[in-house]
């Protein structure tokens, strides 16, 4: 067994290679101005079996400044971060002098005007075990603005600041600009820096001090801590003192690291020290004087340690002397060889930052092109630490998310180039999210134990190396002797669809009492994963999931239950209403039913969830109706449904009984970011059909114009005039289609709409009793066409400024039935239809002594909601003032608000007061208080609004005799005025 062991650690690494590089630094920073001024000697050796005629450096640090390549991402996804930045808010790493083999050279900038990459071709090539020297001098300025690094007053966290190698191996030279997307490769090497700083700063640093004093001693928190600062760690010739002499007020720190491929610093005069230690690693902690309720008292310590011991259980003893953790600038964390710069000390991000410094780290990946190597590598490691305390399993929470990403298609290739992802939002989604799902099937596949000796092989194997897919791929199959890469390809290469049908179950009895049971399975999906069998806790077998039929056979002692494919969800199975076993009645899925809350829709992952909800409401008609609302879904996308049955308690209500039901997005038909409905009704005196597609053509989840196109066909026809309001409804009906587009963007705060649609079609209407016929219907064809645009934006003194703009038709030979008329004051009764409040005679909204404003079309708020023509063109002007905010509790903002609306419309919704003129003015004017409430999910908007002013005023929602232009008027709102 032992020299199977030992095989398995040594491996195949004998071709691998990686050069030779040391960095000897003398900095000295001027702290008023922020400025670093260094020298750096590079030794390079080439262990690569290439000659070399190029040399090349990163100065990560131009990436934080107008011009680079970063900030021209930031533009493109609508960030605003470094391209405005002014001097001397803006970072920069400027060399100004270098020697490359012995000559005096210049760098160019191949990828110009980004500055991050410097080349210089060499004097004379490099063959494969030559060396050579290139002695650097540098300016470098950290900006105000942290992103991985930063300055602020005294406090300056200094990565990726001096003249950095970059890294040659297999592919060549790894020259890549830094983008947003993607982070460091680094060549492994030996650092001596020498510092030179203010005599009170305290410092954190990769690497130990091995001259100087890094102020720990004054910023430690117990007077009798003895500090160890492993001075002797590296046996260093630390007697060779070469700090030399400083002025006064100032000091010299020199640290040294071996076998790290970067080193960084944090800076901050006020630190406080904190130590601790796992086993031969010394674990020092930097945070602020007020951070000591979350950072001290050994928290932080001690969520470090808890880190470190729990990465070496996983991967293997930690190879460094030290891990320092601070509490820099800005929130989040960014990892660096023995050094974790957090936001917080929780233990999550403290877990994944200390993750890194194994993978990433110790195990070096190249970050860019290969980031899931890391970033969704310590994510699983992060969560599995967090199940093992108890803690749900990370799977159960992240993979629903990932699923929705891949059923919209806005999943990507995991293994993309960072840059070269959709947007920066799908490259954190792939990198991160997906990709920790990514080990979390490779655990499913291989087994917790396995997995784990996986881990401990790669690290045995790998540690202080460059990795790549290959490397770990290789380890995984050797371990788990299996073939893993169709598991890799789909998971890294690929974004296909998983789904499994349980097709038939048999079952039989044997001779002894046992149960022999064949269970077929279908695949559906283009991908595929293994398939357990199983019934609620008990696993009776796993299929492959690789033919397109598979049939497995088990023995049991007990007949078996009602069998389900992927009991514990670990395939990624997109639809387990397919799954169970077929049942009379109850067919293949599950159904979990509940009382459904109104202010939070719940969805599961393996069930259709049906929510069941009591309503009542009421009219002149009907009087109090009651009903009963169910809404359905699963994964909260999909199988929609909501059906409401209804009964009229009224006496006079002739059809006491009423149906609504609409169901969408079938999860057996999937369109990606499409919404597809259907809808049928008879209820208070309307019946009718509509259909509904909604295509959303948007390119980027985070940022960008969001277009939608769709079609809308639609029949509605009124059956009992009894329940209807005869100022909306005409004895009539339509059947009507047609297209429409819309688009939603922000540009900086302002945000603009627009929505384009048109309509044909026939109506249909009963103009009463005739001279031949004491019931007939008049058909002709018609057109509706509307469109809508609406901006708001911050304006003066804090107010926010909102402009609507709308038109809309109606062609046809006669004049449009009173339904489908160009509205003055809001919406029409068909888009108000499905809200009992507003739909029939005498309903709460409707009433003749309440004033509510349902907004839409001319949106004219100060007229009656009955006035309407063949067509209208209207302007609505707001602008409000928030006075009071909060991010809890119901009430959410409270804003003042000034508003005015105008249009002109045709003469059949208002006569003109001019003979012959072929349109009349309207317009209004008022104030109000616009409120914004939220209870969990559910949030709205309700307006009390004063319509002070109303030029026809014998046509307002709130007309009384004597009334004239500016009268005292009131309306009720909960939706937003557009």
């Amino acid at each position: 067994m032992l020299p199977l062991v030992l095989l398995l650690v040594a491996g195949d690494t004998s071709a691998y290679w990686q050069q030779q590089v040391a960095y000897e630094i003398t900095a000295s920073l001027d702290e008023p101005s922020g400025v670093l001024t260094g020298h750096v000697r590079i030794s390079y050796v080439n262990r690569s079996p290439d000659t070399l005629r190029d040399f090349y450096v990163h100065q990560y640090l131009n990436a934080f400044r107008p011009g680079s390549r970063w900030t021209a991402a930031d533009s493109a996804e609508q960030r605003e971060r470094f391209q405005h930045l002014k001097d001397p808010d803006y970072a920069f790493e400027r060399i100004t002098s270098a020697t490359v083999m012995g000559q005096a050279l210049r760098p160019d900038y191949p990828y110009a005007p980004d500055s991050t990459i410097a080349h210089w071709t060499l004097p004379r090539s490099l063959v494969p075990g030559d060396s050579l020297a290139v002695d650097i001098d540098w300016l470098a300025r950290l900006s105000t603005l942290p992103r991985r690094q930063g300055r602020r007053g005294r406090r300056f966290d200094f990565a990726q600041w001096y003249p950095k190698v970059v890294v040659y191996d297999r592919y060549g030279w790894e020259d890549h600009p830094l983008y947003p997307g993607g982070e460091f490769y680094g060549e492994f090497a030996t650092y001596d820096v020498m510092l030179e700083l203010a005599q009170d700063q305290v410092i954190g640093a990769t690497g130990v001090p091995v001259e100087g004093d890094p102020g720990w001693e004054t910023a430690k928190v117990d007077p009798a801590l003895r500090i160890d600062y492993q001075r002797d760690w590296y046996h260093a010739p630390r007697t060779t003192h070469q700090c030399g002499e400083v002025a006064a007020g100032r000091k010299c720190v020199r640290f040294r690291a071996e076998q790290v491929h970067h080193f960084a610093f944090s800076l901050n005069p006020a630190y406080v020290y904190e130590q601790g230690r796992y086993g031969d690693a010394v674990v020092r902690v930097l945070y602020q004087p007020g951070d000591r309720a979350t950072w001290g008292q050994g928290i932080a310590v001690r969520n470090t340690v808890v880190a470190l011991a729990w990465l070496d259980s996983l991967f293997g003893k930690y190879q460094w002397p030290q891990l320092t953790n601070v509490h820099r600038i800005e929130g989040g964390g960014t990892e660096f060889p023995m050094m974790i710069m957090n936001g917080s000390a929780s233990l999550g991000l403290i877990v994944h930052e200390t993750g890194h410094q194994y993978v990433m780290g110790q195990l070096a990946n190249n970050e860019w092109r290969e980031g899931w190597l890391d970033e969704g590598f310590s994510d699983f490691q992060e969560g599995w630490l967090l199940e093992t305390h108890g803690g749900p399993p990370a799977y159960d929470g992240l993979e629903p998310d990932v699923l929705l990403l891949d059923l919209e298609r806005w999943s990507e290739p995991v293994s993309t180039v960072s840059e070269r992802f959709r947007d920066f939002l799908i490259y954190q989604e792939m990198v991160y999210a997906k990709a920790q799902l990514f080990y979390e099937q490779l655990r499913y596949v291989v087994g917790d134990e396995t997995m784990r000796r996986i881990l401990r092989v790669y690290f045995s194997r790998w540690k202080l190396k460059h990795v790549d897919e290959d490397a770990f791929r290789r380890v995984a199959e050797e371990v788990s002797k299996q073939d893993l890469k169709w598991l890799f390809g789909e998971w890294l290469h690929a974004t296909p669809l998983i789904d499994y049908r349980l097709r038939r179950v048999e079952r039989h009895r044997l001779a002894d009492g046992r149960w022999r049971t064949v269970v077929t399975v279908e695949r559906k999906g283009d991908g595929r994963m293994p398939v357990e069998i199983g019934e609620r806790n008990t696993i009776y077998a796993r299929a492959t999931g690789e033919p397109a039929t598979e049939r497995v056979e088990f023995t049991t002692a007990k007949k078996p239950g009602r069998l389900m494919l992927d009991p514990r969800g670990r395939a990624h199975d997109y639809d387990m209403l397919n799954n169970r076993e077929k049942r009379p009645f109850v067919g293949r899925a599950a159904v979990g039913w509940r009382l459904d809350d109104p202010t939070r829709e719940t969805a599961k992952r393996d069930k259709l969830v049906s929510a069941w909800l009591p309503v009542a409401w009421s009219n002149d008609l009907g009087g109090v109706t009651l009903g009963l609302r169910n809404r359905t879904n699963y994964l909260g996308r999909y199988e929609r449904g909501m059906l409401l049955a209804s009964v009229a308690t009224g006496s006079g209500a002739a059809g006491r009984l009423g149906f609504y039901g609409r169901w969408s997005n079938p999860i057996r038909h999937l369109m990606p970011r499409t919404q597809s409905s259907v809808a049928a009704w008879d209820v208070e005196g309307r019946a009718g059909v509509a259909l509904s597609v909604d295509r959303a053509l948007r390119q980027h989840l985070g940022f960008g114009p969001d277009p939608h196109v769709g079609f809308d066909a639609l029949w509605m026809a009124t059956t009992d005039l009894a329940y209807v309001d005869r100022r909306l409804w005409d004895d009539a009906g339509t059947v009507e289609a047609g297209p429409w587009a819309s688009i939603k963007m922000r540009r900086g705060a302002t945000l603009l709409r627009a929505r384009l649609g048109a309509r044909g079609g026939i109506v249909y209407a009963n103009p009463g009793p005739g001279i031949v016929s004491s019931s007939r219907y008049d058909i002709e064809g018609f057109g509706r066409f509307t469109g809508a645009a609406s901006m708001r934006t911050p304006f003066l003194l804090g107010t926010t400024l909102g402009v609507r703009l709308f038109g809309g038709a109606y062609a046809g030979a006669s004049d449009p039935v009173r339904q489908r008329r160009i509205p003055v004051a809001g919406a029409d009764p068909y888009e108000t239809f499905t809200d009992p409040f507003l739909r029939s005679r005498g309903a709460l909204f409707l009433r003749p002594d309440f004033f509510y404003h349902a907004p839409g079309n001319a949106n004219l708020r100060g007229f009656r909601s009955d006035l309407g023509g063949r067509w209208a063109l209207s302007a609505n002007i707001e602008l409000t003032r928030a006075v009071w905010r909060r991010d809890q509790g119901i009430l959410r903002e409270v804003a003042l608000e000034a508003f005015t609306d105008r249009a002109l419309v045709d003469t059949l919704a208002v006569p003109s007061n001019t003979l012959g003129q072929r349109f009349t003015l309207l317009f209004d004017a008022g104030v109000g208080l616009v409120t914004r409430h939220q209870i969990r999910d559910l949030d709205w908007t309700m307006r009390f609004e004063l319509p002070l002013i109303v030029n026809r005023y014998n046509e307002a929602a709130d007309v009384r005799v004597g009334r004239g232009q500016l009268a005292f008027r009131w309306l009720l709102s909960l939706s937003p005025s557009f």
